[in-house]
């Protein structure tokens, strides 16, 4: 679609004005809150305050989704301390790095949970967010709680519960690049018992961020729908059951790829001869069984996932007709999770200064993944070949992975001020691949493998805490964390399988609040020790890559985050994270020795600074602003540190008024514009060596909100 860019200058007249409005201090007006409540996590599978848990974590809750304007993981990732996103604007292919630690495509190094499901490929990692309670960042390996692919940390989206209460709302919002967002949900009884059930469902378009000079139009637009829905029965003698299903069907425009030197020197623009589209649909219902008891509590979580996806790109990304790709992507899985732990509330009494909090679990998946893809070699690519006709080049594979895993955490406290904590995991997994190649040219033969293997490890987990006073914590913790090796769907001959990936971290950190948690900061310092990281690797052919181990790596830094509260209404917050990353001697990528390098998504800093503002005026109107600032140092795009993301920084604004149920929004995204190329990878097709995607650009919008 060719639609104009909306003049920016007419949003942020609004946006000024709506600020103006707001602030306005009227006779008599009073502060629009007074109260800051605890913070709580469910970080180590059980709900408890933050300030107590042993580890670095950084929680949004519903109300800091709402007054950022944050709907999916990009834009919550921009203000957690050494988080950083490699991803592409087609939705489905988002990879977070923490500390340094992730990975491209495949297994991911950090692991997001949505609905208590760990979700087991990347390809489902960002969703639109509907009905959430709050999202936790735990940075550092969580193996012995989260088992498999959390290396680097995990994203634990936590859902909020629907209520008896009858309730309503929607949202419109729309801005600039012809963006549309309409979301609804509602709430209330089912039946004459103590059931209640919700549903939520929105809808969200954009047009594209890059103009393709070939043909006037833009590249990568957007555009879902997205749906949720539970019903739950909390009294069922000791039993309560939750039932939910989340679902999403995505219909992207194609990538916005370029040769990197050329957009930074006209950023969004290039030159494709064919505009491809990527599809992504994903569905997950979750079943949950818990039942309380005086002694113990146990959980039954069954849940079904299942995404496929579709996309169709101009491989080359030149004027040229030389290369399209087709790539069809199916998974399916089933999980099944088991606790019994202590109760809730009750830890379990062993003298008169002495207790502890238990847990033991297993879960079980099964998971089925198939790979149908081509490349069709066109006649522009064909004659370099020096062969008579185009043809297609097909790569197939089926992939099984059946997993099982034992694992269990105690927490003893003394005295109300020491905590021992203890954990351990086992994880097994067994892995099968049937991959076929074959051209549709006869004189070219296929090939064919079929292998299997299995894949062990054991987790453990350790932390020692004391806190200082009621309101100081000071903690020290080493975990594991473990991904397993497997098989690549296409790679060079010897490079067909990779082995496991383990790490070690050791974190130390000091909690503190003061002044009635007016004032709250957290302190926290690590180091990473790795092993055989499975890295991204190009086969030489143009966007194929393959899997292969390193040898070693080490990362170590710190993260200070701090919230002042001064008085009702205000609130200012930041958070900075400062890293080092290394690949270890001896450490080796395509073949090429990558030792002393810095480690790709691993920006010396990050930092983010804000303020939040809200003024009760005339009547029930209270008026609000949010400025936040985002900083990213510079970071290496791949292990070879052959091209690289120079620092930049990002400013967010969003204003505006609620009165009683209603509420509405102005906001400024990337306010003064800044340039920048989020993600880049070699490509031997680029006049540089790489290509790489724009960074969005200033987009502007208002919302309207109404809730019953």
């Amino acid at each position: 679609m060719n639609t104009c860019k909306t003049p920016p200058q007419k949003f942020l007249i609004l946006a000024l004005g709506t600020m103006a409005l707001s602030l306005i201090l009227i006779p008599d007006a009073r502060s629009a809150t007074n109260k800051v409540e605890i913070v709580v996590v469910s970080a180590r599978r059980w709900t408890e305050p933050l300030q107590s848990v042993p580890g670095a974590v950084t929680v949004q809750n519903a109300d800091t989704l709402q007054s950022a304007g944050i709907r999916d993981l990009r834009d919550a990732a921009p203000t957690v301390p050494n988080l950083t996103l490699g991803d592409f604007s087609v939705r489905r292919l988002t990879f977070p790095y923490m500390r340094g630690i992730g990975s491209g495509r495949n297994s991911p190094a950090v692991t997001t949970i949505i609905d208590g499901v760990p979700q087991l490929s990347y390809a489902t990692a960002n969703q639109e967010l509907l009905d959430v309670e709050r999202i936790e960042f735990l940075r550092g390996a969580q193996g012995s709680l989260y088992g498999r692919n959390t290396l680097g940390g995990a994203i634990n989206i936590v859902p909020r519960l629907p209520t008896r209460d009858p309730a309503a709302s929607f949202s419109l919002a729309t801005g600039s690049e012809n963006f549309f967002d309409a979301r609804a949900s509602s709430e209330g009884p089912l039946g004459a018992a103590k059931a209640a059930g919700s549903a939520s469902a929105g809808y969200s378009r954009r047009d594209g961020y890059t103009h393709n000079d070939i043909t006037g139009n833009r590249l990568d637009g957007r555009e879902s729908f997205f749906g949720r829905a539970q019903m739950l029965w909390p009294d069922e003698g000791p039993w309560s059951y939750r039932l939910s299903a989340g679902g999403e069907v995505d219909r992207d425009g194609d990538y916005g790829l370029g040769d990197l030197a050329t957009l930074r020197a006209r950023p969004h623009h290039v030159a494709h001869d064919y505009e491809g589209s990527s599809e992504r649909d994903l569905a997950q219902p979750v079943f949950t069984a818990t039942r309380k008891g005086d002694k113990a509590d146990f959980v039954s979580t069954t849940a079904f996932q299942w995404w496929r996806s579709h996309d169709r790109t101009d491989l080359d990304a030149t004027p040229a007709d030389l290369i399209r790709r087709d790539n069809e992507e199916n998974q399916q899985a089933t999980i099944e999770e088991l606790r019994l732990m202590s109760p809730e509330n009750a830890p379990v009494t062993l003298g008169d200064h002495l207790s502890l909090r238990w847990l033991l679990g297993a879960l079980a998946f099964h998971s089925s993944y198939s790979q149908r893809a081509f490349n069709d070699y066109r006649p522009g690519s064909v004659a370099m070949l020096g062969l008579p006709f185009p043809f297609q080049q097909h790569d197939d594979a089926d992939l099984a992975d059946t997993g099982l895993s034992l694992f269990g955490h105690t927490t003893i406290t003394l005295n109300q001020r020491w905590e021992l904590g203890l954990g351990i995991r086992d994880d097994y997994e067994h892995r099968s691949a049937d991959r076929r190649s074959y051209a549709s040219f006869p004189l070219m033969p296929g090939s064919s493998a079929d292998d299997s293997a299995d894949f062990n490890q054991i987790s453990p987990r350790t932390s020692l805490g004391y806190h200082l006073t009621q309101n100081a914590f000071v903690y020290g913790e080493a975990s594991k964390g473990f991904k397993a090796g497997g098989f690549n769907t296409l790679a060079i001959p010897g490079h067909t399988t990779y082995g496991d990936e383990t790490s070690w971290t050791y974190e130390t950190g000091l909690k503190t609040d003061w002044l009635s948690r007016r004032v709250t900061a957290n302190l926290a310092l690590f180091h990473t020790d790795w092993n055989d990281l499975q890295m991204d690797v190009p086969t030489g052919s143009p966007g194929v890559f393959y899997l292969d181990n390193t040898s070693e790596a080490e990362s170590q830094g710190g993260e200070l985050e701090l919230t002042i509260r001064p008085v009702g209404g205000l609130s200012l917050f930041g958070g900075l994270g400062v890293l080092s990353t290394e690949f270890g001697q001896g450490s080796t990528t395509a073949g090429m020795d990558v030792s002393g390098n810095d480690l790709p998504f691993a920006p010396r800093t990050t930092w983010n600074a804000g303020t939040e503002y809200s003024q009760t005026l005339r009547g029930r109107a209270i008026g609000f602003i949010r400025i936040e600032g985002v900083g990213t140092g510079r970071y290496q795009y791949d292990a070879l540190n052959g091209a690289s993301q120079s620092s930049f920084t990002l400013v967010n604004t969003r204003v505006g008024v609620a009165n009683g149920s209603w509420r509405v929004d102005a906001w400024v995204k990337n306010l003064f514009d800044k340039d920048y190329v989020p993600l880049a990878f070699s490509y031997p097709l680029a006049a540089s060596g790489y290509i790489g995607e724009s960074g969005a650009p200033r987009t502007l919008g208002v919302s309207l909100a109404r809730s019953f």
